[in-house]
């Protein structure tokens, strides 16, 4: 709290909103005889700062800052305006608030009411996070397109018994778009979202570890899918088509374990499935894509397609293989689990 009031008032008004405090107060005397060490060193437990001036509030928020801290102000005044506009994020009230103090900040609070900004950073933190997912979702689902397309003349097959078709990366793509921005973008936030360290500004939205993330789980998918592909083809050369519905299979069930699975980086799997329980979007879009699984397979479509109708056996399989090809990543979530609450 940076005020111009009178310590004790600031002080009571502290108590009633149940602002944590050391129980002293710095008041603007006392940051004049202060350096800026000393000032760097007293805000890391003094919460109350009463009778400053303009210049004052700038000192503290650069002392926060030059601490490594995100500083967010709030103000409403003119003499606020300097403070807002050298904060990381400066908010200003809307209603009582001064043109000054809004031509200043960052963001304007429309209502005046400080769990509005709250229920901002909670709803700021679940789009990035979810464009974040939407990327990384993006990069791996691609991953075994691209090597399937690459990996098949290689190893010499033939063109006709190839896995994937022109038409088949198109029928792949269709699936693929509307996945990407209707579930992973319309995702909750997580349960430990507000519980975070705010993020470097600095940090890119494709980090390392992310990529690394994709890499691996677009391999095994990949592996997944095309092993089911070239054990059936290394079987039956002439059965082709059998081995290429199977290893398309394969990605189209990768793909909504891909969606649930990478819904949370902490949380598992089945609680994501739960928060979007009552969803129709999400349903509509994994109805859609088992109806549009069995339709390429068990249609005359399948003879456009260049595909056969496999048997239940088969289906059990490829069901088994998407599924080991995602889900192991929740053995990576269970362990970081384990670590952080040691």
């Amino acid at each position: 709290m940076i005020t111009g009031d009178n310590g004790i008032t600031a002080t009571a008004i502290a108590k009633k909103v149940e602002l944590p405090n050391d129980g002293s107060t710095i008041t603007g005397d006392m940051l004049n005889n202060m350096s800026d060490e000393e000032l760097r060193n007293a805000v890391k437990t003094v919460s109350i700062f009463s009778r400053v001036v303009p210049e004052h509030k700038m000192r503290i928020v650069k002392a926060f800052k030059e601490n490594g801290e995100i500083v967010a102000m709030t103000g409403d005044g003119v003499n606020d305006a300097p403070a807002l506009k050298y904060a990381d994020i400066g908010i200003a009230m809307g209603k009582r608030g001064s043109e000054v103090s809004r031509e200043a900040a960052d963001l304007i609070l429309l209502d005046d009411n400080f769990t509005t900004i709250v229920e901002t950073v909670r709803d700021g933190r679940r789009i990035y996070d979810n464009i974040r997912k939407a990327v990384g979702y993006v990069f791996t689902i691609h991953i075994p397109i691209a090597l399937i397309a690459l990996l098949g003349p290689f190893l010499g097959i033939s063109p006709a018994a190839l896995m994937l078709l022109p038409v088949h990366v198109v029928l792949l793509e269709l699936l693929i778009d509307p996945t990407c921005s209707i579930i992973l973008e319309r995702q909750p936030a997580e349960t430990d979202i507000m519980e975070r360290a705010p993020r470097d500004p600095d940090e890119k939205m494709l980090t390392g570890k992310l990529v690394l993330k994709s890499v691996l789980q677009g391999l095994t998918v990949f592996a997944a899918s095309f092993g089911a592909y070239f054990y059936t083809l290394a079987a039956n050369p002439e059965n082709a088509q059998l081995a290429r519905a199977l290893g398309i299979a394969v990605i189209m069930l990768a793909n909504l374990f891909l969606v649930q699975v990478n819904s949370s980086d902490h949380d598992c799997f089945l609680h994501s499935v739960l928060r979007l329980a009552k969803d129709k979007v999400m349903w509509i879009v994994n109805i859609g894509t088992v109806a549009m699984l069995l339709i390429i397979l068990y249609t005359p479509l399948s003879d456009v397609l260049k595909l056969a109708a496999p048997s239940v056996m088969h289906l059990l399989m490829v069901v088994g293989f998407a599924a080991v090809s995602v889900l192991w990543y929740e053995l990576v979530k269970l362990f970081n689990r384990v670590r952080v609450k040691k």
